[in-house]
């Protein structure tokens, strides 16, 4: 005997924003109605530029330093990241993000889901055996299988490794560095790309199937890939040891597992109130689970939900009220492939310790994406051992790197509709981390922003993060501040509100600002809207330069209703100020104080190390950030720096954050103070001189020629220094180009009226 199932039908969702292909092809590939927009929007902020004496070259003052001084990470740098860094406008178009960002594959995956059933035709409504339409989908997951397994080179990953870390923390830089080593990304992505295209054919035809024929118990075969389930209309249990399970409805339970070493894990339940429990973190595997209605609970104990690392792993709930738990990595997060949730309706909850929902590591893509319903999203977080107001969450749309090491992955949480709720601590609602991409989209509804610090449009060193809210009467706050359209150290962030009342809160460093030559945006499309802000002069357009260079903050809205308070007092705006991009775009040019450097104290005598540098460097890394650092080994750092500068230069690694940190900040010390105050003996001070201006880093050439001026003792030197530096006018460096005005500026010398100089720095005195 058999029991025919018939699938619920679902009414035609309306269609997916149209989106640009590539971000460099923007232009041309946006529909006319959406490239007009973005058109006009960048011709709005060069407008605002202008009005302050400024050129649109201002927004590329990222991609000069980093063009100059410093290089993408050797692994896993999107090459998303680098075009939002060279056009920040571009930032604001989440479809042509989202259309880049997300494959095509996971995209007619969700198509399929959100299209009605094919209509069936005559022949169509004959009796359908699941069996043979499990076979042909058997049959395509077995191919995708070997090119998944084919993806593998060198050593095996070290999956327990992987798990373990899990349990307390985010994967750590070494661990996704031996992943990277171990696998090809190519084939990772064809295995994936055939994975999604089989479970989008095997998808529809189930729904498209009349009197779809189950067995009268439950029943279970061997296959190429594992043993294959099917379950009963009744509620049902079913264990981690099948590589596919189909279930014709009841309320089942579902122990989830790891999916690792090359496995297979499907799930596609028709119907009930399911309960999916365990943890099914993807470490080198294909997972899926698609359910078609019920309120189910989702509840991982571990990592899981849309959770993978060197794989994929995609959740479709398409109805119903359902709950999302998961601890740490888990509701749409990936390192080296693919995880994403997508759920197209029902008013649904969310909740994650810390890692997920949205999130993208080194060559990842994670992706939340809620249809509809009044949702909530919830991210605590781990303990900051920094003490900055909160957990870390990385959490709700949102991509971290390892600075040198790793390049952030894509991060992105979208919410097409309802009344929603988004909570978290740090590092959340639309924000990248060191080539990281991160974005949050909701695209309508009076929804709710609640975060610490490092949140809501924010980017992080040499990053990108956006938020950005169709419309709706929105709020949103930042109990510690730092974001709301804020670009720290050369990267942007973009908060972007079509329409509504809304209200932001924050008290330091936010609403359209930035630090150490960052970027930040934030555009309002009209309402009656609240600004509150603290005493902190950064914000509403305003930003302290550095470098010599531009640091930007813009804020575009509509002055009509718009209402200002600091400090829970109002303030009204100058005149002009919605032109010139936010009441504090007027202010003077400010500069970010350079300090003093924190250099730790050498010992009195300078004895010799047995230590290789970079083991010498780590010691006393502390000692830069106001620690302790032992005194005899930070005389022998400085002592190789000023005796053998070249070697040791040759002998550093290039992708060590901590080690790079350490020799900046040694090397400043060396040239702020030592060399400065003593300098050594005129034939080794030129060595080391000529080693500087060698140097193919930009900053460091700009470091040698500020240090030849203050060494400077006598005329003749002073004029070398003068021809030196009107030679750097010509550099295409826009750092090395400041330093070299302000040296002669001091020396009283007025450079050439014709060098090639950016706009911003033509307002200098000396062309005025």
């Amino acid at each position: 005997m058999v029991i025919a199932v018939t699938l619920p039908r679902f009414p035609l969702c309306a269609a997916v924003c149209a989106a640009a292909g590539l971000l460099v092809a923007s232009c041309t590939t946006l529909p006319p109605v959406e490239r007009t927009r973005a058109n006009a929007l960048a011709a709005r902020i060069d407008a605002v530029l202008a009005r302050r004496g400024l050129g649109p070259d201002a927004l590329s003052v990222i991609d000069n330093i980093i063009r100059h001084d410093t290089a993408p990470p050797p692994f896993a740098a999107s090459p998303i990241v680098s075009e939002l860094l060279s056009r920040p406008t571009a930032a604001a178009d989440a479809a042509a993000l989202f259309q880049l960002a997300v494959s095509e594959a996971l995209r007619r995956l969700a198509e399929e889901a959100f299209a009605a059933p094919q209509a069936s035709g005559a022949l169509e409504k004959m009796p359908v055996s699941l069996r043979a339409l499990l076979d042909a989908y058997l049959g395509e997951l077995a191919d995708a299988q070997r090119v998944l397994r084919s993806a593998t080179r060198g050593a095996p990953i070290a999956t327990q490794a992987i798990l373990r870390e899990l349990g307390q923390e985010q994967p750590s830089s070494g661990r996704l560095r031996e992943v990277a080593a171990g696998f090809d990304q190519a084939a990772l992505d064809r295995a994936t790309t055939m994975f999604l295209n089989a479970t989008t054919r095997f998808v529809r035809a189930l729904r498209a199937a009349e009197g779809l024929q189950f067995p009268d118990a439950p029943a279970r075969f061997d296959s190429a890939v594992g043993i294959v389930s099917i379950g009963t209309r009744g509620d049902d249990v079913h264990g981690p040891d099948a590589a596919v399970i189909v279930d014709p409805g009841g309320n089942d339970t579902y122990e989830r597992a790891p999916a690792i070493g090359g496995a297979i894990s499907v799930i596609v339940d028709l119907g009930g109130n399911d309960r999916y429990r365990g943890s099914d973190l993807v470490v080198h595997g294909l997972s899926a689970i698609v359910d078609f209605s019920g309120n189910d609970r989702y509840t991982m104990a571990g990592p899981g939900l849309g959770a993978a690392i060197a794989g994929a792993s995609v959740l479709v709930d398409f109805a119903g009220d359902d709950t999302y738990e998961a601890d740490l990595f888990g509701q749409g997060a990936a390192a080296f492939g693919l995880g994403a949730i997508i759920d197209l309706r029902g008013n649904d909850t969310y909740c994650l310790r810390a890692f997920g929902q949205g999130l993208g590591l080194a060559g990842g893509t994670g992706l939340l994406w809620d249809r509809g319903g009044n949702d909530t999203y919830t991210a605590a977080g781990l303990p900051d051992v920094y003490g900055r107001g909160g957990g870390v969450s990385f959490a709700q749309g949102t991509a971290h790197g390892f600075r040198t090491m790793l390049g952030g992955g894509i991060g992105i949480l979208r919410d097409d509709a309802g009344n929603d709720i988004y909570q978290a601590q740090l590092f959340a609602q639309g924000v990248g981390y060191y080539y990281g991409v991160g974005l949050l989209w909701d695209g309508g509804g009076d929804d709710r922003y609640r975060a610490a610090r490092y949140a809501q449009g924010s980017g992080v060193h040499e990053a990108a993060g956006v938020l950005r809210d169709e419309s709706g009467n929105d709020r949103y706050e930042l109990g510690v501040g730092v974001g709301q359209g804020m670009g720290l150290d050369l990267a942007v962030g973009m908060l972007f509100d079509g329409a509504g009342d809304d209200r932001y809160e924050a008290p330091v460093l936010a609403q359209g600002t930035g630090t150490a030559n960052g970027i930040g945006i934030v555009i309002d499309g009209g309402g009656a809207d609240q600004w509150h802000m603290g005493t902190d002069q950064r914000s509403w357009g305003r930003a302290e330069w550095l470098r010599g260079l531009s640091t930007l903050g813009v804020l575009l809205y509509d002055p009509a209703r718009a209402v200002f308070t600091r400090e829970g007092k109002p303030v009204s705006p100058p005149p002009r100020s919605a032109e010139l991009g936010g009441p504090l775009g007027d202010a003077a040019i400010a500069y970010e104080p350079a300090g003093k450097p924190a250099c730790p104290t050498a010992a009195p005598a300078i004895a010799s190390s047995a230590l290789p540098l970079a083991a010498a460097l780590l010691r006393i890394g502390l000692g830069f950030a106001g620690g302790a650092a032992e005194p005899a080994i930070y005389a022998d750092v400085q002592r190789r720096l000023t005796t053998r500068l070249e070697a040791s230069i040759a002998e550093l690694p290039t992708d060590d954050f901590d080690i790079l940190y350490s020799f900046g900040r040694a090397l400043h010390c060396a040239l702020a103070g030592a060399l400065r105050e003593r300098p050594a003996p005129a034939p080794q001070m030129q060595r080391i001189l000529r080693v500087l201006d060698e140097h193919p880093r930009c900053g460091v050439r700009t470091g040698a020629l500020s240090l030849r001026n203050a060494i400077a003792a006598d005329d003749a030197s002073r004029a070398s220094v003068a021809t030196l530096a009107r030679s750097a006018l010509r550099s295409s460096c826009w750092r090395l180009q400041a330093q070299a005005l302000t040296v002669l500026r001091r020396m009283g010398v007025e450079p050439d009226t014709g060098a090639d100089l950016p706009s911003f720095l033509r307002t200098e005195p000396f062309f005025q």
